[in-house]
């Protein structure tokens, strides 16, 4: 299997490149400018000589775009945002000779929008926001961009929990005893952990079965204040701190609604699709992460 993807060295991208690697696959990673931290085995392809690729790939992964959390979302950093989805999704499929037969593309569970009343399968109408507007014009230009005979399975994330990603920014200030309540806690901290990320991927590369738009969340959600009290006592640290909404909205801005705001998202189609999630419970979930970086 010729295998084709972006984001190899972010988050998600290092993890599923190591068990990828363990497959009979070729592995080509799209890249900016050589990095010496991918695996020897991975092909870099630079963007520039994209178009002169004549292969065909049985599978584009595609996992780029910026953090949407890093900065405020100033009117630049919002262009940056899209650029870093929308424009470079376009980009990729107008440089490429051949379209690829399976495009697994991530969203996130931001495309239902700002809102915390409801629960949000993938057939409910979504919420407005910024988030939204992000997510629905990402998936949007996969779908587009897509070649009719091309399968294109596209995974709305919750919040990947590994060694990495939301956690590293999070382990300090609990590990300090500053972890707790933001806002309310009644909004939901939609879940799922690395693994099950990995799996879904590499289950919808082979199963064609998979098409459309799924939820990649654990189907056993919680409350962010739920969250904060699981991820304090896997720490053994206490969860005393609250943190009001009116200072999140000085602090961060329209940003602060990623924290503030939250709709429970329901993995609808994967558990009909019968996929088995490695890890459907927090605190299980939360203690294994730890006890591995112990």
């Amino acid at each position: 299997m010729k295998i084709l993807m972006t984001g190899a060295t972010g988050f998600i991208g290092r993890s599923l490149l190591n068990d990828l690697l363990k497959t009979d696959s070729e592995i080509c990673a799209l890249v900016r400018k050589k990095s010496n931290n991918l695996p020897i085995e991975v092909k870099q392809i630079d963007f520039s000589a994209l178009s002169q690729i004549t292969d065909t790939f049985d599978v584009f992964i595609n996992l780029a775009g910026e953090s949407i959390a890093a900065q405020r979302w100033t009117s630049k950093r919002k262009q940056a945002l899209l650029n870093s989805r929308v424009n470079l999704t376009n980009r990729i499929f107008d440089l490429l000779q051949h379209p690829p037969k399976t495009i697994i593309s991530m969203s996130a569970v931001g495309y239902y929008g700002v809102t915390n009343e409801g629960e949000f399968t993938e057939n409910t109408p979504p919420a407005s926001g910024f988030a939204h507007q992000l997510c629905e014009l990402w998936e949007r230009s996969v779908t587009e961009s897509a070649r009719n005979d091309s399968r294109v399975v596209i995974f709305r994330l919750g919040v990947v929990l590994g060694d990495g990603g939301a956690l590293e920014a999070m382990r300090l200030p609990y590990r300090l005893g500053l972890g707790g309540k933001i806002a309310s806690g009644k909004q939901w901290f939609n879940w799922v952990h690395l693994e099950d990320v990995k799996q879904c991927i590499l289950t919808a590369m082979r199963d064609e079965s998979y098409q459309g738009a799924y939820n990649l969340v654990s189907p056993n959600n919680a409350t962010q204040a739920e969250f904060a009290k699981c991820y304090a006592k896997s720490l053994k640290r206490p969860a005393l701190i609250w943190t009001p909404q009116w200072l999140l909205n000085v602090i961060f801005g329209e940003m602060s609604t990623l924290l503030t705001y939250g709709p429970k998202v329901i993995p609808d189609r994967l558990l009909k699709q019968g996929y088995p999630f490695q890890f459907d419970r927090l605190d299980v979930a939360l203690s294994t992460i730890e006890a591995e970086k112990k």
